[in-house]
């Protein structure tokens, strides 16, 4: 399976885990039905913009749509090999800077995604 199959298939996977249809990820997205469906396929090759446009629809990252399944699990162990040296204190940091960074401000109006459209 080529990447642009594999990147296709992870938005596929993604949009049917979070309950959506083409049409409705093309909506929160503003792409074409039809177009996402040739994405989804691995028929088209999206731009750096258009994964943007659909990760923002699905709400996840960039990088969760063409990581490949070696990195993620590279990464998770990573992330577990430090996790085993922290004490419970750090981690409680760790937490705490983690939801500082990554929750949008109630008052950010809906998304960054709708900023570009």
């Amino acid at each position: 399976m080529s990447t642009i199959q594999n990147i296709g298939e992870k938005i596929r996977v993604l949009r049917l885990q979070k309950g959506l249809s083409q049409e409705q990820l093309a909506l929160h997205a503003g792409l074409n039905t039809s177009y996402l469906g040739q994405v989804e396929r691995g028929e088209k090759n999206p731009t750096i913009k258009t994964l943007d446009k659909i990760a923002c629809g699905l709400d996840t990252s960039i990088e969760s749509l063409i990581a490949s399944s070696e990195q993620r699990n590279s990464s998770s162990k990573d992330k577990n090999a430090v996790l085993t040296v922290l004490t419970s204190d750090d981690l409680r940091q760790l937490i705490i800077d983690t939801i500082k960074n990554n929750v949008p401000d109630s008052h950010s109006g809906f998304s960054k995604c709708n900023d570009d459209k």
